[in-house]
């Protein structure tokens, strides 16, 4: 069945050693979200197979997103976590990013209870948050 909406935004996936990135211009929709999360699972399953990993996603322009992208993004997370050995999801958004501040806790409610998770400005300072969360899980 094709999707009721086409998706909104643009995503790009890359792997930085044992962290999975996706820069992500948003605003987006719960149609982005599933196609996104349908183009990491190679990456996922590859990861995988080399131990556990940090995803990390920046985020440009916007963070605004509807909430029924919130809700297939924290069933995302979950599977990450139990079928792909994630540990940690994290976002990075300066300041200059619409809807930061209002988004931040509504990502942390997504995560919560799930894995790890962190909000920073840069992303120097998520990997360096990362590497030292997956050097305590080896």
């Amino acid at each position: 069945m094709a999707p009721l909406f086409p998706a909104h935004g643009k995503y790009s996936i890359y792997r930085d050693d044992h962290i999975l990135v996706t820069e992500v211009i948003g605003p987006w929709n719960r149609e982005l979200v599933q196609e996104w999360s349908n183009a990491a699972i190679p990456f996922c399953i590859e990861m995988h197979q080399e131990g556990p990993w940090v995803a990390v996603a920046i985020a440009s322009q916007s963070m605004l997103a509807t909430p029924d992208a919130m809700q297939v993004l924290r069933k995302i997370v979950q599977i990450s976590v139990e079928q792909f050995d994630c540990r940690a999801h994290v976002v990075v958004a300066g300041p200059e990013v619409d809807g930061r501040g209002l988004l931040e806790p509504v990502f942390e409610k997504a995560y919560e209870g799930l894995c790890a998770s962190g909000f920073f400005d840069d992303y120097d300072s998520a990997k360096r948050w990362a590497e030292q969360l997956l050097s305590q899980n080896r």
